[in-house]
């Protein structure tokens, strides 16, 4: 417990830092967050629907969405390489 506490001071903190910050969020079942990030797993896989798709309890649709994220974890790594190459990068 605590994740989402340590990721909104980590973001306050190099906020006010001025310091270039990327936030992930890897919770597909929190419904609200204090901070803003910049990937969000919910944008990717409907926790809800892949529990009534593969007929999961919370904690396996937990980790199904997970592991369904992860297929696409590469395309996650290449937008995070071009936001740090600057804002000229292809």
């Amino acid at each position: 417990s605590g994740k989402t506490t340590l990721m909104q001071r980590l973001s306050v903190h190099f906020h006010e830092a001025s310091r270039p910050f990327y936030a992930v969020n890897l919770d597909p079942a929190v419904l609200s967050l204090p901070y803003e990030p910049n990937i969000d797993v919910r944008d990717t896989v409907d926790y809800k629907r892949v529990m009534r798709q593969y007929n999961l309890g919370p904690n396996g649709g937990i980790l199904t969405s997970l592991n369904l994220f992860a297929t696409k974890f590469d395309q996650v790594l290449d937008f995070v390489e071009r936001r740090a190459a600057g804002p000229d990068a292809p």
